[in-house]
């Protein structure tokens, strides 16, 4: 997990948003610093939650299968099934 507060505070760069099979809105952002170097990251607003994925393009995590879709829960984060 990162530190939500520490990463919004430096205005990354959003790829782009989904709403998951649970109804949260997943936005995606590329790391304020490392950029595209770094794995796409995975925010949740509501929650105030953010992590690291293991991709580096959307594609996967926002396909209609949905088997590589994120989600947050319990202070976690997935993706997959």
């Amino acid at each position: 997990m990162l530190n939500y507060t520490k990463l919004m505070a430096l205005e990354p760069t959003k790829y782009g948003q989904m709403t998951n099979s649970v109804g949260q809105i997943i936005d995606f952002y590329e790391h304020p610093t490392r950029g595209d170097e770094h794995p796409v990251i995975a925010v949740c607003h509501y929650h105030k939650l953010a992590a690291t994925t293991d991709f580096y393009e959307l594609d996967d995590m926002i396909a209609e299968h949905r088997e590589y879709e994120p989600w947050f829960c319990d202070g976690q984060f997935f993706h997959g099934i």
